[in-house]
């Protein structure tokens, strides 16, 4: 432990952010109030979108949202999530979890506008999360708060970010920067060494420059893979994924599936630990890339073989890979059995 001096700290910590401002302030903010919203993921056999559809859920003049994932080069995909909920939540938000009623709610839905009849056996994959969304007054159901974000400092110069929505977190970003920088930061010196406004509109996503041309090549980039695999990883990493490509090429034992019926390569598992500071087996099987969310149970029978993957690289021992492996396990049937669901197929997950 040592100590860090800052004029500034930003506290952008989602539901946890009245916890951390609890640090800084004397009175607790009660500032948020939680929203839990669920995903399934099903055999994109069972819904063949081609498109996002939006479908209305009449019960309570809500929408969820019926998205293609995975794309096949004969232009179909692999799956389907559909989402998302939108109810109040109190439990502990280190562990929000579907539930059944969450599974029943989904699936009425759904069956309510497409006719192929989805059961709880097509769902391959569940992922719950909490929305930081700001508290207001006159409260009513979670759907009916606003998901603008709001921005607020302290006198000891913590800046707090809270609501807002994914698709706005640019924006998020640019006036949490903007505040501190007026309201925080506002001296001779800073303004001397920084722009007035942040620059975000006019900068490129890391990997955007190079990925035009790499898909246009696909074809052309790597025999050993074959386009259909180079662009999955140009959708992955943009330009970024010629390393992923050259790693794959020098080891053809890279090359291979990393979870069966996903796209994702073994080197995309290196990668995660080399590159993007993957540190666990779940960092890499549910976000670097997202194997437990559209293959759950698949991905747990291949733990171990990415875990014996990943030990090299990250300097595990076999007490710690064989720790990993059964707490990835014991996470996936947790997540399974929390909504009670049944352990599926990998030839039902395929829609076979």
């Amino acid at each position: 432990r040592f100590p860090v001096a800052a004029r500034c700290v930003v506290n952008a910590a989602g539901v946890w952010a009245d916890e951390v401002r609890s640090l800084d302030e004397s009175e607790p903010p009660d500032s948020i109030r939680p929203a839990k919203g669920v995903h399934v993921t099903v055999p994109w056999d069972r819904i063949r979108v081609d498109i996002a559809v939006i479908i209305p859920v009449r019960a309570d003049r809500r929408s969820l949202f019926l998205v293609p994932w995975g794309p096949r080069p004969d232009g179909t995909f692999e799956h389907v999530y559909v989402g998302t909920t939108d109810t109040d939540y109190d439990g502990p938000v280190d562990d929000p979890q579907c539930t059944p009623d969450d599974i029943e709610y989904v699936l009425r839905a759904l069956n309510a506008s497409v006719t192929t009849g989805i059961e709880r056996t097509d769902v391959l994959g569940t992922w719950a999360g909490l929305r930081p969304l700001v508290k207001a007054a006159d409260s009513g159901r979670t759907a009916d708060l606003s998901r603008k974000h709001k921005v607020v400092s302290s006198d000891g110069g913590v800046v707090t970010v809270t609501g807002g929505k994914l698709t706005t977190y640019r924006e998020m970003a640019a006036d949490t920067v903007d505040h501190l920088l007026e309201h925080v930061l506002d001296d001779g010196p800073t303004r001397e060494r920084t722009s007035r406004r942040t620059r975000t509109r006019r900068l490129l996503l890391r990997g955007a420059d190079g990925y035009d041309e790499l898909v246009a090549t696909a074809s052309a980039v790597s025999r050993a893979l074959g386009p259909a695999a180079v662009e999955h990883l140009a959708n992955r990493y943009g330009g970024e994924a010629h390393t992923v490509i050259a790693m794959a090429e020098r080891d053809p034992h890279l090359a291979e599936p990393l979870v069966p019926g996903l796209p994702y390569l073994r080197a995309e598992a290196v990668y995660a630990a080399r590159y993007e500071m993957a540190t666990t087996l779940d960092d890499v099987l549910s976000r670097r890339t997202r194997a437990r969310l559209l293959l759950r149970d698949e991905s747990a029978r291949v733990a171990g073989q990415v875990a014996e993957l990943l030990a090299p690289e990250l300097g595990w021992d076999a007490e710690v890979t064989q720790a990993q492996v059964a707490g990835y396990v014991a996470a996936v049937e947790h997540e399974r059995l929390a909504p009670e669901l049944p352990e599926t197929a990998l030839s039902a997950a395929l829609g076979a």
